[in-house]
Order: C-alpha cells, then sequence, then structure tokens
C-alpha cells in the first residue's frame, strides 16, 4: 500500500537536488523560506489518487502503479535527451515526443488540474439544477415522490426549489472526473509536440526553479467570440535548473508538424530573462517554489517584497498585488 501519493514525480523533482540531495524551498503563503527537504518530502498527499483524497481505495493503488511504471520509463530516457540539449545536439522527434509526454502528465495529473475539473462539475451540476427547478420543479418533486412513495410538502417544495435556483449550497465532488481525465495524457502530449518550442539553456549563475505545479501556463487576450485554442497558448516548463522549455503557437508546414525547436543560450547579459521565467512559474505555484540554489528563491522573494511596497497604500495597507493576483487566477 502507498499511501503517501506525489502529483509531481520524484525522478523530475530529484533533478532540482543539490550537493545534499535536497531542494531549497519558498513558502509563498508565508512569505519565507521553508527548511530544505528532499524530493520524497514535496509534492504529495496522502492517497491523492484515491476517490477522496486521503482515504485509502483501491482506485488509488492501481494508478499508483500506473504512474510508477510510466515514470520509470521516462526516468531512463531522460538523461539522454538533456545531455543532447545541453550540448547541442540533434533533437529527434521521439525526443520531443517525450518532453511533450512528460508535460502533459505533469500537467494534468496535478493539483491544479484536479481543482479546475472540480470548479466545473461543481458550476455545471449548479447550472442544471437551477434549469431543472427553475423550468419543472413541480415534475422534479412528483416524480420523487412517486419514485419514494412519500409527499414533499408544499412548504419543503418551496424552501428546496428556493435553493436549488439560487446556487447558494456547497458540492463536495469526488475525484471520479479527474481520475478519468488521467486517460487523455497521450491526446494532450500530442498537442504540446506540435507546439514551437523554444528551449533556454542557463550558462550562468541563475538557474531555472521549479514549483508544486510544473507546468504554467499563460493564455492569450481573447479577440471575439471564442476562446483561444490549446495550441494558441503559452507552456511554460523548467526541465531542469539548466534547461527550460517554452512552447507557443507553432507556424509550422502542414506537412511537418511539430518540427519546430530552437535553442537560446542564456549569458551574463540575459538575467533577467531567467529571473522572467521563474517569475511566471512562482505566479501560478500553489504555495511552494523550489530551487537547487537559496540564491534564486532570494531573487524572486526580493521582487514579489518590492511589488508589494510598490502597491502599498498611503496608510500603509499592502494589497493584492498583480503577481498575487495573476497567481490566484491561475
Amino acid at each position: 500500500m502507498t499511501k503517501y501519493q506525489h502529483f509531481v514525480p520524484q525522478f523530475y523533482l530529484r533533478r532540482f537536488l543539490n550537493h545534499t540531495n535536497q531542494v531549497e524551498v519558498l513558502d509563498l503563503k508565508l512569505m519565507k523560506f521553508a527548511a530544505p527537504k528532499g524530493a520524497r518530502k514535496i509534492c504529495y498527499a496522502e492517497f491523492f489518487y484515491g476517490m477522496e483524497t486521503g482515504t485509502y481505495d483501491e482506485k488509488s493503488q492501481e494508478i499508483e502503479q500506473w504512474f510508477t511504471g510510466m515514470e520509470n520509463q521516462l526516468a531512463k530516457k531522460m538523461d539522454p535527451i538533456v545531455e543532447k540539449i545541453l550540448n547541442y545536439k540533434q533533437i529527434e522527434f521521439d525526443d520531443k515526443w517525450i518532453l511533450a509526454f512528460l508535460m502533459s502528465m505533469l500537467w494534468i495529473r496535478g493539483q491544479q488540474m484536479r481543482n479546475q475539473i472540480s470548479r466545473m462539475t461543481v458550476d455545471l451540476t449548479k447550472w442544471m439544477m437551477e434549469q431543472a427547478y427553475a423550468i419543472s420543479a413541480e415534475k422534479q418533486f412528483d416524480d420523487f415522490d412517486k419514485a419514494k412513495g412519500i409527499t414533499t410538502p408544499p412548504e419543503d417544495r418551496k424552501l428546496i426549489r428556493e435553493i436549488f435556483t439560487s446556487g447558494q449550497y456547497e458540492l463536495k465532488p469526488s475525484n471520479a472526473m479527474h481520475l478519468e481525465f488521467l486517460e487523455n495524457i497521450h491526446c494532450f502530449a500530442n498537442l504540446f509536440f506540435h507546439q514551437h518550442w523554444t528551449v533556454y539553456i542557463s550558462k550562468i549563475s541563475k538557474k531555472f526553479v521549479t514549483t508544486d505545479n510544473p507546468l504554467a501556463i499563460k493564455f492569450p487576450k481573447d479577440k471575439g467570440v471564442y476562446g483561444k485554442t490549446f495550441l494558441e497558448r503559452a507552456h511554460y516548463f523548467p526541465l531542469t535548473p539548466d534547461v527550460f522549455i517554452l512552447a507557443t503557437e507553432s507556424d509550422d508546414a502542414p506537412d511537418k508538424p511539430g518540427l519546430r525547436l530552437k535553442r537560446k543560450t542564456l549569458l551574463l547579459e540575459d538575467e533577467g530573462k531567467v529571473l522572467d521565467l521563474n517569475a511566471v512559474m512562482t505566479n501560478q505555484a500553489h504555495q511552494y517554489v523550489y530551487a537547487t540554489h537559496r540564491q534564486d528563491l532570494e531573487d524572486l522573494l526580493a521582487v514579489r517584497k518590492s511589488q508589494q511596497e510598490f502597491f502599498a497604500t498611503p496608510k500603509g495597507k499592502i494589497v493584492k498585488t498583480k503577481l498575487d493576483t495573476e497567481r490566484q487566477n491561475g
């Protein structure tokens, strides 16, 4: 039985360990550093893959075993690919596909996807109940009474109808929809693969950080009725402290999908770019940011504190910064 189940796999987190086999930790809620930790002690929850988080069931164990097998295969393939990237060797289609699969897996299995699916489930259920009781409330009650062999009093019918049509009630969905969605890892890996990738390589002391939500998304501004497609989004992914992938809309020819991948080496004059990419990751972290070197986290903390000071009211009251708002909204 596996009780502590990681939503960010350990083989990925180990790439950010320092010489003591730990990562430096920044707690964004407390705005201070936590004690360094090993990969086993971060990014997990008790029975995360259960129908109810924190409660044992067989489903949690089946999914944990499924991910274990998947992770073992990916871990074996990562070192050669990273070595190719750092040494400017040719990146094959298979290499890009493996990285795209890793990105998809991290995105789909994590807390942010679970929260998003949970919100959608609640919103859809409430909308359906509102429509049902606004249009045909009496039929709903009559069908229920007939099935149960009871009679719902008029005052109860009125109260229930008011509750459902107002939406002022709480729903706590299970993890069922999220667990079913895990089957789509291959499908979304295909979409990540077909984006245009810029692979940044840090050759300086400043390195990339990761978080408890290691794949961040920026949505382009909508123009018109319909929103932007998946391929039009920008996806940010720190592969290692030295390698960062930015996947954006592809302009490949139709007969050469997924071909575009270019490398950009960051030198001393590019320190600001490293900080910018790290800031994007920090904005969409749930709570924790992880780094090989504490200095990279100190740089991010200094930026956040300076923004808070800038947005302070004349009375000294700190208001939400733009970064805080972006992070809250995902």
